[in-house]
């Protein structure tokens, strides 16, 4: 029914239930999770746990940009090995962090550009971060290839305006727990200028769980609450939008 497509179930939080974890996604609906992993030994746990879910669990590979001064030619040769193993859909998460990011401007956009030319060599999708660094991130992905991009924009944090110009460039909006707080009308106002068809749902988990259990640990059941809560900003039956969105993950995705 549901697509988790970006969550950290790899991390540490759920060493302790982590097979429970999972049960309950199946439960509330969360038919694939796709497990970030940033940075190669982050890789290989999400490639670890896809194997061990086969057709449940699948991995992704990126530089995050906390981590973009440690991207060199011999990360990417292994990005790029990883990426041709079967378990990999997906390439990321990348991209341009202003708030957090302990890492100089030019550095990251280095390696979010060298990232994006990965991609397009391997023709697979990729997952941006951009963190109140919209215009940035699209001169990047502009410079690297002017349109025809496919992929997600990762965690929706802007508004209206630049949902659209996300999906010019070919990327679905991909929602998390955080359209549900309250100081998020921005991002509501954004889910109801778009269509199901724009839009893909995401946990970020064990981050930005939704109301009402924000500030507690996130994981992927909590998608139907996000999927729901949007469904009903959008004014469309939940079936419709599980339905639709879903198809956009699986699409892009390849699963």
């Amino acid at each position: 029914m549901l697509i988790d497509t970006h969550a950290h179930i790899n991390f540490d939080n759920y060493n302790a239930d982590r097979g429970e974890m999972l049960a309950r996604a199946k439960t509330s609906g969360v038919e694939k999770i796709v497990c970030i992993g940033m940075q190669p030994d982050g890789a290989r746990e999400a490639q670890a746990l896809a194997r061990a879910n086969p057709g449940f669990v699948y991995a992704s590979v990126g530089c995050h940009p906390y981590d973009a001064a440690l991207l060199d030619d011999a990360c990417l040769a292994e990005f790029e090995d990883l990426l041709r193993q079967p378990e990999f859909v997906l390439m990321g998460e990348m991209g341009i962090d202003t708030v957090k990011a302990d890492v100089p401007l030019d550095v990251q956009e280095r390696a979010f550009a060298r990232q994006l030319e990965l991609a397009i060599k391997l023709d697979k999708p990729v997952c941006i971060h951009s963190r109140e660094a919209f215009p940035m991130v699209e001169r990047v992905l502009r410079k690297v290839r002017p349109q025809g991009w496919k992929g997600f924009a990762h965690c929706f944090s802007d508004g209206p305006e630049e949902a659209r110009r996300w999906r010019e460039l070919g990327f679905f909006i991909s929602f998390a727990g955080q359209v549900t707080f309250k100081n998020a009308e921005n991002l509501r106002q954004a889910a109801r200028a778009l269509k199901p068809s724009d839009i893909v749902v995401e946990t970020d988990c064990p981050f930005l769980a939704p109301m009402p259990n924000r500030g507690k640990r996130n994981e992927p059941a909590y998608a139907r609450i996000t999927a729901e809560f949007l469904a009903g900003v959008m004014g469309v039956p939940f079936a419709e939008f599980a339905q639709q969105t879903t198809q956009n993950a699986r699409s892009m995705l390849g699963i």
